[in-house]
């Protein structure tokens, strides 16, 4: 290892080798401390203007237009709250958590895909996440060794006391973020054809993938297990593959028994289904407060802007009777739903066209369609632009696999 070490450093200039490490700090620190992942996309961006010559930046920027243009697109979204919106203050912040759909992609633009190595991308976000995983359950297990009886209390570590927003807490972080890059970890690993030959050792595969779907199961994240299991069960339906099934049936079955042993999680699974058997979920109710309140404000078409979109939400929440949402300032929980209100029609639109651009440009490539399904799915039940780790973790992933996957004709196409 010292010895390919030394070659790789031998037969690489400092700029080239400090690019590629700040990227893989950034990823890695992507489920991370916020602040820490702020600052390594700083370094990012220093690792890019080292090798901005060198790498032909300029004539990279112009062949990736297309990359840019599509998360400048949801820029742009956000920018009309300006102009849509009463509460410019709200709008401001927005934008400014928003900048890095702007960023994110101008630095991946810089390079080509040769600059990058996807492998070692999800290699080092696998690290991040780890990492997180084990400073969380350190402070877990100190939780537990700080009572009177460890014993007893160690009986807790499947309850809501160490699951969900509290498993997390250590982080700062949101549980559903962090589930977002599980899945993200778990579908490249188990499908991607960079790891093909890992998964020959099979004994291997299960036990790196153990732990991180434990982690899974512990933040609660209902929705994140649903798109492991939706991931899944595409790849047994598009190979026809009776394993990958049967795969299926095994996870629903974990997940059945995950949540029997985590009471949190399976209570909120519970309560998907009402007492008279039909599909229940809590946060319908108040997605259809939210949308008769909109409805009245005649702005279906343009929307209200993200500024006074936090306004009709607290007054479907007041009018609704939902008060921890109101107490709690809860957004939507629903990403097309946010830019339903914040822009209308036309803003879920073009949410969708960005989000099935990536499909098309990469000619539907495994990696890809994770991406898709994941954002997909997550969008269902969590407003995942609303906070800067969502931001940080859509526009690197989308930029970064529209770049590695394009065809060489799409980048004619583009240029």
């Amino acid at each position: 290892m010292m010895i390919d070490l030394k070659n790789y450093v031998a037969n690489n200039n400092w700029q080239d080798i400090f690019f590629k490490m700040s990227t893989y700090f950034f990823v890695g620190t992507l489920p991370l401390f916020l602040n820490l992942n702020t600052i390594a996309l700083w370094v990012f961006a220093l690792g890019s203007i080292l090798t901005f010559k060198k790498h032909n930046g300029y004539i990279n920027l112009k062949r990736n237009i297309y990359i840019i243009l599509p998360t400048f697109i949801l820029f742009i979204l956000y920018a009309l709250g300006l102009w849509l919106s009463e509460d410019i203050s709200r709008v401001l912040k927005d934008i400014g958590r928003v900048v890095p759909l702007i960023v994110i992609p101008l630095l991946v633009s810089m390079h080509k895909k040769q600059d990058f190595d996807l492998k070692n991308i999800y290699k080092f976000l696998g690290f991040g996440l780890f990492s997180g995983m084990l400073i969380c359950w350190y402070f877990i297990v100190e939780s537990i060794l700080s009572k009177a009886d460890p014993a007893k209390q160690a009986s807790y570590f499947f309850q809501w006391i160490y699951t969900d927003f509290n498993l997390v807490k250590p982080l700062g972080g949101h549980p559903s973020y962090f589930a977002i890059l599980i899945v993200l970890f778990i579908s490249a690993v188990s499908f991607s054809k960079e790891f093909k030959s890992f998964r020959n050792n099979k004994m291997k595969l299960v036990l790196l993938l153990i732990p991180f779907f434990l982690f899974l199961i512990e933040t609660s994240s209902r929705i994140g297990v649903l798109t492991v299991l939706a991931i899944t069960l595409y790849h047994a339906i598009r190979q026809v593959n009776v394993k990958l099934l049967l795969s299926v049936v095994a996870l629903i079955f974990i997940v059945g028994l995950s949540s029997i042993k985590f009471d949190y999680l399976g209570s909120k699974f519970k309560k998907m289904i009402s007492q008279d058997g039909e599909v229940s979920i809590e946060r319908v109710d108040r997605w259809k407060e939210i949308v008769d309140v909109f409805k009245d404000k005649e702005k279906l078409f343009i929307g209200a802007g993200s500024g006074d979109a936090r306004l009709i939400y607290r007054e479907a929440y007041s009018q609704g009777g939902f008060d921890l949402a109101l107490k709690e300032n809860y957004n939507a929980h629903n990403q097309y739903l946010e830019f339903f209100v914040s822009n209308g029609i036309i803003g879920v639109f073009l949410y969708l066209l960005v989000l099935c651009y990536i499909i098309n440009q990469t000619h539907k490539e495994i990696n890809a369609i994770h991406f898709f399904l994941i954002f997909v799915i997550f969008s269902l039940s969590e407003s995942f632009l609303g906070r800067s780790q969502g931001v940080m973790i859509f526009s690197f992933f989308y930029s970064f696999l529209l770049l590695y996957k394009t065809t060489s004709k799409n980048i004619k196409f583009a240029a």
